[in-house]
């Protein structure tokens, strides 16, 4: 990872969100020789041993791991000051795999698992998760958010698509809890599996997001690919509600001069 915040680095960039795209290392100390301001985004920091991270899960090992690393990034977010951590809400089976297609980054599910999915189990035992998480959280003083989902194609695996499932969040709890870091990518896609409107969507939860993961898809898979001036995004971006919002580029496959074109083009459209 050195490597990667070195040509951030060098190419002037300011601000990073780190994520899952890097190997173990048994310790990453030179981050706070960078300086950057950081964001820190689930399966982060890299375990020894790999797995899914599943804080919803009905496997008792997998969840009470998943919750113990999220416990560890909130750990690592205080030691670099990370301004906010952001994780996964979980799902309702366990997936196998990640892609590997540049053309989808979704993970690979196993659907026989449908069979035996529990949607009330599994939303209560994130809610539990949640419940764990939280003041754990402050009292590492660490900002936390919970990132939305979204999947066209395996849209019966996931949890925390559609807008009745933030109503109650919000219900659930305060902007002081948790945030919502608002994955605009995961939003066009869980709109067309689940046939709402995004903006009334981003309505119901605007006063809790705190960040927004940008990212352009043809609304049948998750892509990762650079924003487009023509993108139905942009609206969301220059929204003034959303203007102190953390605006991340969640690009796969991107080379630096593109990342730096792409921060541009968010300076002159957002």
């Amino acid at each position: 990872m050195h490597k990667a915040l070195s040509q951030c680095r060098e190419a002037g960039i300011k601000s990073v969100e780190i994520g899952s795209n890097h190997c173990y290392e048994k310790n990453y100390d030179y981050c706070t020789d960078f300086p950057f301001q950081y964001l820190v985004h689930n399966y982060f920091p890299i375990p020894r041993e790999s797995f899914t991270l599943n804080i919803a899960s009905l496997d008792n090992e997998i969840r009470k791991k998943s919750i113990a690393h999220i416990k560890t990034a909130i750990d690592f977010s205080a030691e670099i000051r990370a301004k906010l951590y952001t994780f996964h809400p979980g799902f309702l089976t366990d997936p196998l795999d990640s892609n590997n297609s540049h053309q989808n980054y979704d993970f690979q599910w196993d659907d026989d698992q449908l069979k035996l999915k529990d949607c009330v189990r599994a939303k209560n035992l994130m809610y539990k998760a949640l419940n764990e998480i939280i003041p754990y959280a402050q009292l590492k003083k660490v900002r936390i958010a919970i990132e939305t989902e979204g999947s066209l194609n395996n849209k019966n695996h996931l949890l925390m698509q559609r807008p009745e499932e933030y109503e109650e969040l919000v219900e659930k709890y305060s902007v002081n809890d948790i945030s919502i870091n608002l994955n605009i990518g995961h939003l066009n896609l869980a709109s067309k599996a689940f046939d709402f409107n995004r903006f009334e969507f981003v309505n119901i939860i605007q006063d809790y997001i705190v960040g927004m993961e940008l990212s352009h898809n043809d609304g049948k898979e998750d892509q990762h690919l650079p924003l487009k001036d023509e993108g139905w995004y942009w609206e969301l971006i220059n929204d003034v509600r959303f203007k102190y919002v953390y605006k991340i580029l969640e690009f796969r496959n991107t080379s630096i001069s593109s990342i730096k074109k792409n921060i541009k083009f968010i300076e002159k459209f957002g």
